[in-house]
């Protein structure tokens, strides 16, 4: 099927669950969900207008970061205020020693690296968490293949990648790297955690930011994680999921886009 684009490719992202895959773009989301007896649909939403201002808060360094948060979910806010509440009636802020700080810092790597292994296991031996790989899998390689602005057949999605450079599994190595940081240098857990997400998102979204020295060991290691992790190759039925619910996307992201010239 070809993609109807008028030379124009529209910013799309994507998230997976047990059930299906999800697509958002600026102004609508489309989301397949599969029950137990594989009956399905297609369902979209139209996402908050916020126009023009939407694309100046996504140009603006440190705000940027924390907008893409609240434009994914809005209800996001709520914790973000929370925390800097508890942090300026002193509730969270707390000095403690190097020592134990290293002593957690100690217990959060390794308590990590144990996560990951739990992870692995379980990917390899149940199915029903590997479906949710799965679809991440068949996201990742419709929106490859739409970006590069192939037709988004069975085909040419099959030969895709499945390693993605914008998938949150990159933004989690960042945010854990400066949470660390934050750890031994600050005291208030609104900066340690809603800095830590700012400053990773300022790299993540660096043009080219994989190409750059030293950082792109760390897009190296998230790479590692997706492949080994958090996607699987997709069955061609979860493929053809993928390119009908990006398809309805982009359907509805060309209307939008006529009733503007109209």
């Amino acid at each position: 099927m070809m993609n109807e684009q008028d030379n124009e490719l529209f910013s799309i992202g994507g998230s997976a669950s047990n059930s299906g895959v999800e697509f958002y773009s600026d102004n609508y989301t489309a989301k397949f969900v599969m029950d137990k007896t594989g009956s399905y649909e297609i369902t979209h939403d139209e996402r908050l207008e916020l126009g023009r201002v939407r694309d100046i808060l996504y140009r603006i360094p440190i705000i940027k970061g924390l907008f893409a948060v609240i434009d994914r979910n809005p209800l996001f806010v709520i914790p973000i205020i929370g925390l800097i509440v508890l942090d300026v009636i002193g509730v969270s802020g707390s000095v403690e020693s190097v020592d134990n700080k290293i002593l957690t810092t100690t217990t959060i790597i390794v308590g990590v690296a144990t996560l990951i292994s739990l992870l692995y296991v379980i990917k390899t031996i149940l199915f029903k968490i590997k479906k949710t790989w799965m679809f991440h899998g068949a996201e990742h390689k419709t929106i490859y293949t739409y970006e590069k602005g192939d037709d988004l057949t069975l085909e040419n999605v099959r030969a895709s990648p499945r390693i993605a450079r914008r998938c949150g599994t990159n933004m989690v190595v960042f945010c854990s790297f400066f949470f660390i940081i934050f750890w031994f240098t600050v005291d208030f857990s609104s900066i340690r955690i809603i800095g830590s997400y700012i400053l990773a998102y300022e790299i993540f979204d660096l043009e080219n930011g994989d190409k750059y020295p030293v950082i792109k060991w760390f897009f190296n290691f998230g790479h590692i994680c997706q492949q080994k992790l958090f996607t699987s190759e997709p069955t061609d039925e979860q493929i053809n999921a993928s390119i009908e619910t990006i398809n309805k996307l982009i359907e509805l992201e060309h209307s939008v886009k006529y009733e503007d010239i109209l």
